[in-house]
Formats: C-alpha cells, structure tokens, sequence
C-alpha cells in the first residue's frame, strides 16, 4: 500500500501517503493500519522515525492508537473540533480583524441561507424556528450568553444544512472567532435585540422557500453586525485613550 520514502521529511511524507491513501478510499474510519513491523517494511524507516510520524497522525487526529489485545492503529475521521483549533492558532497570529471576518461573511452567508431553501426540512425548519425562541427567551430573561449561543448555532445550523462539509467548516471557525470579539466588546441587550429581529426575517423567508429575500436578508443581517460591532470597538479605543490621558 505504501512506499519507501526518503529520511528528509520523514514524518511529512509518511502522514501524505495514509492521507492519499484515505483520498483514494483504500482507508476507512475503523480501518487498523498494519504493524509496526509491516509499517517499516513498507515505508522502509527506522522504527524511531515511524514511531515519530504516527504521534504526529495521532496528535493531528487522522489516528488513534489502542492498547492491549485487540488495540493497534486505526484511522479516525477528525474532529472538527481538532482542525477548528489549528485553524484559531494560525489565525491569531495574522490579526483578523472584524472588517475581514465581515468581508468573508458577506461572500459566504447570502449564498448559505439562498441554499437551504431548497436543502431544508420541514423538521430542520422546526429546529431552526426553535433557536429563535429559545434566544428570544434567554433574551427576555436576560441571559445574554445564552441568547448569544443561539444566536451564533442559527448561522451554524444553516451552514450545516447546506450539506457542503467545507462551507460548514469554514463557517462554524468564522462564528467562533466572531463570538471572540463579541466577548471582549460586550454588545448591549439592544444589539441582541436587533440581531434576533434579522433572524426572524431570515427564517421566514427561509421557511417561505424564498431564496433571494433570504439572501437579502442574511446580507444585510452581517452588514448591521459589522457596522454596531465597529462603533463598539470605535467606543472602546476611545474609553482607553481618555482613561490613559486622565
């Protein structure tokens, strides 16, 4: 099945060729890679640098290894979770900043709910009308964070069922940075309010199968966001400027 490869770049090419191989579907989630001993017959390495590259498989979650009778190598499908995180710490480091999350959304999220229209379930229609109950009512009761998690599983829940793992991915990473700067700009209860008020306009047309007026809608749903959440950081730097001057 594989290759031998060359000492350079070892674990790299070790991690490439169970990712082609996984490509081209020679393996499954479930599937148990051979031995150790088969592993450095085929890859032709050392045991120390096959050793090196499954804690690599292991740790970006394409393998978990199971001890005792029975255990081995087998192939995962990886959390989405894992590939979240190292999407978050790439990021952080290129200074993202609100207009550019904002940019991607106005590509992205018009397209997103325009799609569901024609994907979208009389059941998932129930479930997405649930969040925005739900979020009403923590709002209501005042449970902001609460109505804040509802409010971003509604664009997740759309993502999703566009039925494009990719589109979802990218995304569900895109809402969680969008919750970090709503957690260090705090938004008000009437920001909230504004924002669930998009959402029922969103579900109706969504529920009406109208797919341009839910494309319409979402656009301007993210552009109203982007606009409160550039004058609560305009609000901000200038609280610092006049604290650091007082």
């Amino acid at each position: 099945m594989f290759e031998e490869v060359r000492q350079s770049t070892v674990t790299q090419k070790i991690i490439s060729q169970i990712r082609t191989a996984i490509l081209k579907g020679k393996l499954q989630p479930g599937d148990k890679l051979p031995s150790e001993k088969e592993l450095v017959k085929q890859f032709q390495v050392s045991k120390q640098s096959l050793r090196e590259a499954m804690r690599a498989l292991e740790h970006i979650g394409l393998i978990i290894v199971k001890k005792g009778i029975g255990g081995g190598s087998f192939i995962v499908e990886v959390d989405v979770e894992i590939v979240k995180e190292s999407l978050t710490n790439y990021l952080y480091f290129k200074n993202l900043s609100i207009e550019d999350l904002s940019e991607f959304r106005k590509l992205i999220e018009p397209y997103a709910a325009a799609k569901v229209v024609d994907n979208i379930t009389a059941k998932q229609l129930q479930e997405l009308k649930e969040l925005n109950r739900s979020a009403i009512e923590n709002l209501e009761n005042d449970r902001i964070y609460e109505a804040s998690q509802d409010e971003f599983n509604f664009h997740r829940f759309i993502a999703r069922q566009t039925g494009n793992p990719l589109l979802f991915l990218i995304l569900d990473f895109v809402e969680s940075m969008l919750e970090d700067f709503k957690k260090l700009f705090l938004p008000d209860k009437a920001f909230y309010k504004e924002v669930l008020d998009f959402h029922e306009r969103i579900y109706q047309a969504i529920q009406d199968r109208d797919a341009g007026r839910a494309s319409a809608e979402m656009l301007a749903h993210v552009e109203q966001v982007e606009r409160e959440l550039l004058k609560l950081k305009e609000d901000m730097n200038i609280k610092q400027i006049y604290m650091k001057s007082a």
